[in-house]
């Protein structure tokens, strides 16, 4: 995948650079719009005569458009759509706005009118398509800003869903694991057991991004900009639940954003932007099969959609199916039961729905709406050859989410306002079938409620353009049901919050100073308050400096936070009582020593905090058209970690670094307070049938959630892409996006340091996926290259190397001119079926780091689609 693709022009209004087609991008947007600093306030005339001096490559239409919008300071709304596969030529000179206009349309047919507020170009007269959405004037709000049309100063990287299927991907599962920044550990179906130790487990067969590795949790996943429901326990967000057709684009901003966003910010934002509009029906079936065995599947989409003048309305159904992969259809897997689960069966549905309304000249009305629903099924045995149903555990779950988000924005002058609610609610039901006889089952429920409404404009005039301001606040409440009969939970967290944002040009290429093409300085702080855990405020401070159109600099330092869990607070105490030879030999301790051990939520947890700081290189020359690189350092300080802290058993008493955890000959008061402290009371665990004696008690230990441990997280994200027309042999596009990881933690003040990234079930130090595509007339082909470093298995002694896992993925698509056009795509992920390495387990675990490696092997995919 690649970073979104600006015009050449400086500064990106998107914050990132791409590689993708272009044709594909305009063929998606119903709209595209150019923003760009507002000039002092003048009349229009004056503003309009105002000549800059502008030099542009040839390159398609709507990039030329988007630039002379940002060179010249005005707004200028287009139809996106009608113009795909349009081309301008090159533009050079002192020229106004109307005037670099005239010469970009020339030939076109494209009329051009100049309205006070923007300049509108219409389409030819007779042309299909309506007028509604070009005139509703929104303007263009990136990840990473608040402010309409302001470059963000964290790198933002823009991944589009029509390249991504192009390329042979054709589910949100399969977009994550493209995604170079993202960790696929975490919440995550093909992650199998053994890998729970590393916070890694497959709870309902959901995908939750995992930006840096830092955890599901600390990934703040948005759909056009708002918050979705949480799911399961760890206050993470189901990507994988939006259907894919219904997808324009994903938004990744790998950077600490809690003073824009506020809660779970830590590791970055990921916007899942849904597209806008469509006329018509669109139709495309997916089916697949891995060449190993196990793993068909059946992908079935409609997006069906209608415009008028002032509005417009698109409804989106997916249907996807997917069999199970056993041990016994993969060779590497021979040494376990072949009845184990590796990768779970899954059926499910979504529709997603959009619309908007245009109410008189000023106000829009729109709704975003979501509803999801997953059945899935895994199965692990118990013994080494023996059927699941002779001993072992059928595991299955069926899940829902909901989610409602209306909004209205009003425009006044160059301000613009807009309220925003916010319902979503998400359900889960999972049954345990432990062979041959015993049932367990729970429910999870999370729902959320709330509203925001922000305001963005400009404040006053100084020479490098608009001082421009967003301000906003609201209001959110998070609920969280657990209905499993050893753990309830009924609970809700409130949150009150206040932000603001401010983005100081300190010159523009009007202004023509050497060396100062354009720079700018931003501030955001938020405040946020949660009732029972505290108040804060997080900041953000960025920099962004281009000495000429070619290349920007961008810096950017700021501080995140991620609240506790309702979960990580409420989860119900439970007190074990152990026998002491459980923990080893103690010196001094008395024969027939007993221990409490204490375990589940706390309470008294606070806020995890972060500061994070990024800073990126960004060329884009004018001279080679279609060129884009970046380069993009990160440093994440993340402390107050919330962790189980008692990892070691055998060390937990003899280690002063457990001190504080740990209290030896205890009173009868403090055992009493301990018992009392888990509501089913005192579990006795030593087996030997005597009576609890609390004499026997050697020491309390507290294994409750506490904020204890610190990670650092630093490296380095290479974006490259280019893309040229080499006239009757087509178009050449080449793209590479890789990243470095260097992450330790420490567990408790006074351990040592432990190494995360690189080791067995944490991310690799190294991800890389790049690839070449190659187009002429109907013909498209893509040829992708995805790699996955190596991690050390570091749970013995003896350490061991894990190679690294490269795949190969081609894909061929044609567009057949029958029944009015069929697009017929053939494609193989993994085509050499490259295997992962086996790991040391006992027992039947996963025989792979599932966290990191898939196993699913060879894919093959035939696609069809159909426009009507």
């Amino acid at each position: 995948m690649s970073p979104s693709e600006p015009a050449n022009t400086g500064p990106a209004t998107t914050g990132g650079h791409s590689m993708h087609n272009a044709r594909h991008w305009v063929a998606s947007s119903l709209l595209a719009i150019a923003v760009a600093h507002t000039l002092p306030k003048a009349s229009a005339r004056d503003e309009v005569s105002a000549p800059v001096m502008i030099d542009l490559p040839a390159q398609p239409l709507t990039k030329t458009l988007l630039a002379i919008g940002t060179l010249t300071g005005r707004q200028i709304i287009f139809p996106g759509d009608a113009m795909a596969g349009l081309s301008a030529p090159g533009i050079e000179g002192r020229l106004t706005a109307p005037q670099a206009l005239a010469r970009a349309l020339m030939g076109t047919g494209f009329k051009v009118e100049m309205g006070s507020d923007a300049i509108y170009i219409r389409l030819p007269s007779g042309a299909a398509g309506g007028q509604g959405a070009e005139q509703r004037g929104e303007a263009i709000v990136v990840t990473g800003s608040r402010i309409r049309g302001v470059a963000s100063a964290s790198q933002v990287y823009s991944y589009e869903t029509a390249q991504a299927r192009d390329q042979g991907i054709t589910d949100m599962r399969g977009l994550a694991a493209a995604i170079p920044q993202n960790f696929t550990g975490g919440q995550s179906p093909g992650v199998g057991n053994g890998a729970e130790a590393s916070g890694s487990r497959n709870t309902d067969s959901s995908t939750a991004l995992n930006l840096r590795g830092l955890g599901p949790g600390s990934t703040l996943t948005l759909l056009n900009g708002h918050r979705l429901a949480y799911n399961l326990s760890n206050q993470s967000v189901d990507f994988s639940s939006i259907p894919f057709a219904a997808v324009e684009r994903v938004e990744i901003m790998p950077d600490g954003a809690s003073a824009l966003y506020g809660s779970d910010a830590i590791g970055g934002v990921a916007n899942i932007v849904l597209k806008k509009d469509l006329r018509g029906v669109t139709a495309n079936a997916v089916l697949g099969a891995a060449t190993d065995g196990g793993y068909s599947t059946q992908n079935y989409n409609v997006a069906a959609g209608t415009r008028w003048r002032s509005g417009g309305v698109l409804l989106t159904g997916n249907y996807d199916r997917n069999t199970e992969i056993l041990a016994g259809d993969r060779s590497f897997a021979s040494g376990v039961n072949e009845h184990l689960t590796l990768y779970p069966r899954i059926e499910s549905y979504a529709v997603v729905g959009s619309g908007h309304q245009d109410v008189g000249e000023n106000l829009v009305l729109a709704l975003d709406a979501l509803y999801a629903h997953r059945d899935a099924v895994r199965a692990s045995p118990y013994t080494n050859n023996a059927p699941v149903e002779v001993s072992g555990i059928v595991f299955s779950t069926s899940s829902w989410n909901l989610s409602v988000a209306p909004s209205a924005t009003l425009r006044m002058s160059d301000w613009q306002f807009s309220l925003v609610g916010i319902y979503g609610r998400s359900h889960l039901r999972s049954l345990s079938h432990i062979f041959p006889s015993y049932f367990s089952s729970a429910v999870l429920e999370n729902e959320t409620i709330g509203s925001e409404i922000a305001g963005d404009g400009p404040l006053v005039a100084i020479p490098g353009g608009d001082i421009r301001l967003a301000f906003g606040g609201g209001y959110r409440r998070d609920a969280f049901i657990s209905r499993a009969a050893s753990n309830p939970i009924d609970a809700h967290q409130e949150n009150i919050f206040g932000y603001a944002e401010l983005s100081i040009p300190l010159s523009s290429p009007d202004q023509e100073i050497p060396g100062f093409y354009r720079t700018s300085l931003s501030a955001a702080v938020r405040y946020e308050d949660y009732p029972g855990i505290g108040r804060l405020a997080t900041p953000k401070l960025g920099f962004v400096s281009s000495p000429n159109a070619d290349v920007d600099f961008k810096l950017s330092w700021g501080r995140s936070f991620k609240s506790p869990t309702l979960y990580q607070r409420l989860n119900p105490v439970t007190v074990y009582l152990f026998p002491g030879n459980l923990y080893g030999e103690r010196p001094g301790a008395p024969a027939g020593q007993t221990i409490l051990a204490v375990y589940g939520g706390n309470s008294e947890l606070k806020p995890e905090k972060a500061d994070s700081l990024s800073a990126s290189l960004v060329f884009h020359p004018s001279r080679i058209p279609g060129l884009d690189l970046s380069l993009s350092y990160f440093r994440v300080n993340y402390r107050n970690r919330i962790v189980d802290p008692i990892s070691s058993l055998n060390r937990v008493l003899i280690d002063p670094v457990f001190g504080n955890l740990v209290q030896f000959s205890p009173t009868p008061q403090d055992i009493a307070a301990t018992i009392a402290m888990a509501p089913l009371g005192l579990e006795n665990q030593t087996g030997s049938g005597a009576p609890f004696d609390p004499a026997s008690v050697y020491a309390t230990i507290d294994g409750r959630s506490q904020n204890v441990a610190k990670d650092q997280i630093s490296g380095v994200d290479l974006s490259l892409s280019y893309r040229f027309d080499a006239g009757s042999l087509g178009t050449l596009s080449l793209f590479s996006n890789a990243t470095y990881l260097r992450s330790s933690r420490i567990l408790i003040a006074g351990m040592p340091k432990i190494d995360l990234a690189g080791t067995i079930f944490n991310p690799p130090h190294f991800k890389l996926r790049g690839g070449v595509g190659w187009s002429r007339d109907s013909l498209l082909v893509n040829a992708v290259i995805n790699y996955i470093g190596g991690v050390n298995d570091n749970r013995r002694v003896d350490t061991v190397e894990l190679k690294g896992m490269a795949s190969v993925d081609l894909s061929v698509k044609y567009h057949v001119d029958v029944a009015g056009g069929v697009d017929v795509q053939v494609s193989a992920l993994n085509i050499l079926n490259a295997k992962p390495d086996i790991i040391r387990n006992s027992g039947n675990y996963m025989p792979v780091d599932s966290t990191n490696y898939s196993t699913i092997g060879r894919y093959m995919s035939l696609s069809l689609t159909k426009s009507f």
